[in-house]
């Protein structure tokens, strides 16, 4: 009996972990233009690597863009303080 109790206990810590690590990735909206308006979405992009935040970021003056895209949520951050940028960031699927 203490032996199909252990099996139990370490069946169910398995399936706890492969469901808990087996969730899809990030998903943002995806855009660019050479305009200071914000673009609008063209596709979805899956984001990978230490991309872990939906951005969206309008550049003013002379460096007049905006883009929508999976990002680092530090670099995302940066653009907030930037002088002449307007971001948001966000971490669920298609928040951007």
């Amino acid at each position: 009996m203490c032996a199909d109790f252990h099996t139990s206990n370490i069946n169910i810590f398995f399936s706890t972990h492969i469901c808990i690590f087996s969730g899809e990735a990030l998903r943002c909206n995806y855009c660019f233009s050479s305009s200071s308006t914000l673009c609008t979405p063209t596709s979805i992009q899956t984001c990978t690597g230490n991309n872990n935040a939906c951005g969206a970021v309008i550049l003013t003056g002379a460096l007049s863009r905006s883009f929508r895209q999976c990002m680092n949520m530090a670099v995302c951050q940066g653009f907030i303080s930037t002088p002449g940028a307007f971001a948001s960031c966000c971490s669920t699927d298609l928040c951007n």
